[in-house]
């Protein structure tokens, strides 16, 4: 049963007028392996229609030249935003030639980390420090870990959103809120871990030369029998020193100060590693526990937009919070863009809960039992008998569900006055019987398959239907790419110092704590 809290929070909200009217912005950044049509990552540079993958807003590439990310604008509808995802996709694969797309979050097989090449953007100072940044993660986590795929969710709401529930919104009054967001996106992680969980098996070579708890599947491939979200565990995309910052979100100077002090704070390993190659080019941005903000590997983090050069955490403090990255969901292998609409509007419903819900600072106990709650959905989340921690008891699983499952119909019934049929599409979502981790072990079970010849199967089905699809309009996407070069070759001509300068003057922008 819903708690009273919640229904009371929620019944404010309705009867401010809130809901009708709330004006949504998301957006999507989705990542993916360019693989031939053997499975094997792409050795191809970026594709050349495509544009620069350091100035074109559309389409760049993550940590390796064959990591594609899509990125859309920000969108004031569901539907809208996964039409543009869609038509990004159709234009991607009109350039791709014979290659197609890895349709999962864990990488394709590899021989060696040397086939792993580190993305490229140019010789522009801001295109080289990305590279570098690169090239410290490499030296940090090994290339193979940064392959590892999957889908951000940027999510806001307007300012004039928040007018039904406070006349003069302040930017510190909108911090709160989007804190109070995140922190519950925390407890609440086991939801998106169990619906959207995408990658219960991995390759062996994913775990080349590193320790690790999972089980042998098969000749070739690794996993956990009731695993959720392998990359989203342990062996995930992950930093176990990170832990150390212990951030909770409880107010935005504090996680900011966190960041701060993690790229400040020199980490005896990486300092072994130097800062720059036998060349006496850098290679680390810094020897810090992060090199910089983005290094923060969380599954969620707030955000603010601002010119390249600018540091996250200056624009944070100066300006304040923008809008909240949602890290945590697993490409969707049997959906041809990694999520679908229903997905998208779930999302939505997920979030808004997490906004209107009652959300207190997370203590140090709360956060050892959020650790906790995410070690058991990730490891175990399939399993009948597995039991969630709240508030130092343990509940299983399936009462934890019935009580939020009730809360997410309540919201969603509230955002129909938002925009019609939520109800609809967040009921079937949450009435689906076989999430993708379950269907995944079935189906290579049912067609007695390893995990690269499963993977490539269904990527190769997915990319029938681009490569069959309509004819569509790409020509906004053309035009994006072309003028993406032309700001290339002018980043180029303005480049004045050489990259060492460059790196010291970026981690002088850093500013201390106020």
């Amino acid at each position: 049963m819903a708690s009273l809290t919640f229904k009371n929070s929620l019944k404010q909200y309705q009867d401010s007028g809130f809901f009708h009217n709330l004006e949504i912005n998301r957006g999507i950044e989705r990542e993916s392996l360019r693989v031939s049509n053997a499975g094997a990552i792409s050795q191809a540079d970026h594709p050349k229609k495509l544009g620069s993958p350091l100035t074109n807003k559309d389409i760049t590439t993550d940590f390796a030249e064959a990591l594609i990310e899509l990125v859309t604008p920000t969108f004031s509808s569901a539907e809208g935003l996964f039409d543009h995802l869609s038509d990004l996709h159709h234009f991607l694969y009109s350039t791709m030639g014979d290659e197609l797309l890895w349709n999962f979050s864990m990488p394709c097989a590899f021989n060696a980390e040397s086939e792993i090449r580190i993305a490229e953007y140019g010789s522009s100072n801001s295109g080289m420090l990305k590279h570098v940044y690169r090239k410290g993660l490499r030296l940090r986590y090994g290339s193979i870990m940064q392959c590892v795929s999957g889908i951000h969710f940027n999510f806001s709401i307007s300012k004039n959103s928040w007018l039904a529930m406070n006349p003069h919104p302040s930017q510190a009054f909108i911090d709160d809120q989007y804190l109070g967001l995140i922190r519950n996106v925390k407890r609440n992680f086991w939801f998106l871990l169990e619906h959207f969980g995408a990658s219960p098996v991995a390759h062996k070579s994913y775990l080349l030369d590193r320790a690790h708890n999972l089980e042998q599947y098969g000749e070739e491939d690794l996993f956990l029998a009731s695993a959720t979200s392998l990359r989203m565990s342990n062996v995930g995309y992950q930093s176990a020193i990170q832990d150390t910052l212990d951030i909770r979100y409880n107010d935005l100077n504090e996680f900011i100060n966190s960041v701060v002090k993690g790229i400040n704070t020199p980490y005896e390993k990486f300092e072994a590693l130097g800062l720059k190659d036998e060349q006496g080019m850098p290679q680390q941005i810094s020897a810090g526990i992060l090199q910089i903000e983005n290094e923060l590997y969380d599954i969620i983090r707030p955000k603010r937009t601002g010119a390249s050069t600018s540091r996250p955490s200056n624009l944070l403090r100066r300006h304040g919070i923008e809008y909240i990255e949602l890290r945590g969901v697993d490409v969707n292998p049997f959906i041809p863009e990694g999520i679908s609409t229903n997905n998208i509007k779930l999302l939505d419903v997920f979030l808004m809960h997490a906004l209107i819900s009652d959300s207190p600072i997370i203590s140090e106990q709360e956060a050892i039992e959020i650790q906790f709650n995410h070690s058991a959905m990730v490891e175990r989340g399939r399993d009948k008998d597995v039991s969630l921690s709240k508030e130092g008891a343990l509940f299983p699983l399936a009462d934890v569900k019935k009580n939020f499952y009730e809360e997410l119909r309540m919201v969603a019934k509230a955002m129909d006055a938002y925009s019609s049929e939520y109800s609809v599409a967040i009921d079937d979502e949450l009435t689906k019987q076989d999430p993708p981790s379950r269907r995944i072990m079935s189906e290579m079970k049912e067609h007695e398959m390893s995990f690269q010849e499963y993977g490539l199967w269904q990527s190769q089905k997915i990319a029938e239907t681009y490569r069959n699809g309509a004819t569509r309009d790409f020509s906004h996407f053309i035009a994006s790419a072309d003028q993406s070069i032309k700001e290339l070759e002018n980043l180029a001509k303005s480049t004045s110092a050489d990259i060492n300068k460059y790196v010291e003057l970026y981690n002088s922008k850093l500013k201390e704590e106020l």
